[in-house]
């Protein structure tokens, strides 16, 4: 059951932080306050859930309780006194954000880098494909938004992605014991390979894919055919991420 809370935490907590972290690449001044507005609400629904499903199992005043609740009243201020152009103060309050996100990831993995840097690096992919889904929508807002957002946000897309592939590559090769015919790691021989290729297929081959034909379509200015292609990307990445997560806490998988 623990298995369970950890990757619906986990969940929880990266997708507004990837969010937030990534709201700095399009112009509040040209989106306008609504799309901030709108990816606030996001992040804030998000922390609420990830806050009480902390609280099913430790209390308010634990130091990952206190930060979900100073995150909430961030995230709560961006909503209220944002306006067109970040003001200097909304970037003080971005700033302190991206630093209590990472001390909440830190502590949630016990301080271990070389697991939180594994976990850092699906928040930033899914973070980076969520917030272009979103932004990609705000174009029927603002038809004259330009379109640099959404190549940034694919090409730190492809970063991430390749960063990760090689990760999982190595984990793979460093640990073919989970794969070898009656292996008693994981959940046995079939079970991990069922796994490892959905996570292949749904996490990096479809996303690589998708992610080309998205960047095509956004030099030609297609942004609602790109968002339509990101949408799909952002199931993928979510259900990628979901299984490797859940293969980490329960198998201790790093893929």
């Amino acid at each position: 059951m623990l298995d369970v809370k950890n990757v619906v935490e986990y969940f929880l907590l990266s997708l507004p932080f990837g969010l937030t972290l990534f709201s700095v690449l399009a112009s509040s001044k040209m989106t306008g306050v609504g799309f901030i507005k709108l990816v606030s609400s996001i992040c804030f629904v998000a922390l609420a859930l990830a806050a009480g499903t902390h609280a099913a199992v430790a209390h308010w005043s634990s130091p990952q309780g206190i930060t979900y609740l100073i995150l909430l009243t961030l995230t709560g201020l961006v909503y209220a006194f944002h306006k067109d152009e970040r003001s200097w103060f909304m970037w003080l309050v971005w700033i302190a954000q991206i630093v209590l996100y990472c001390y909440q990831l830190l502590m949630f993995h016990n301080f271990y880098m070389p697991i939180v840097l594994f976990f850092l690096s699906s928040t930033l992919l899914m973070g980076v494909i969520t917030y272009s889904m979103v932004l990609g929508h705000w174009y029927l807002v603002v038809p004259k938004l330009s379109e640099k957002p959404l190549a940034v946000g694919m090409l730190i897309t492809w970063i991430v992605l390749g960063l990760k592939i090689i990760y999982a590559a190595w984990f793979v090769f460093g640990n073919m014991e989970f794969f070898e015919t009656g292996t008693t790691k994981g959940a046995g021989y079939m079970f991990n390979w069922v796994m490892l290729t959905m996570r292949v297929g749904w996490g990096y081959l479809v996303i690589g894919v998708m992610s080309w034909f998205g960047w095509r379509l956004i030099r030609m200015r297609s942004t609602q055919s790109a968002t339509g292609i990101l949408y799909a990307m952002t199931f993928f990445v979510l259900a990628g991420e979901l299984v490797s997560t859940y293969l980490y806490f329960k198998y201790g998988m790093k893929i």
